[in-house]
């Protein structure tokens, strides 16, 4: 089973900070899953990063 985190990341900001966002993630054993981009909200420049951790029982 998988647990699944929802990340907004503003685009407009450097592209450090995205990185940084993947980055720490990654250290608590998240995965990047998907990165989803809001084609119609034009005045609003994000993304959204799915990431993805299995659950351990």
């Amino acid at each position: 089973m998988y647990e699944y985190e929802f990340v907004k990341v503003n685009t407009k900001s450097s592209n450090r900070h995205y990185y940084d966002v993947v980055g720490n993630y990654a250290k608590s054993g998240w995965r990047l899953h998907q990165v989803l981009n809001n084609q119609q909200a034009q005045e609003v420049a994000c993304v959204e990063l799915i990431f993805e951790r299995e659950i351990l029982s």
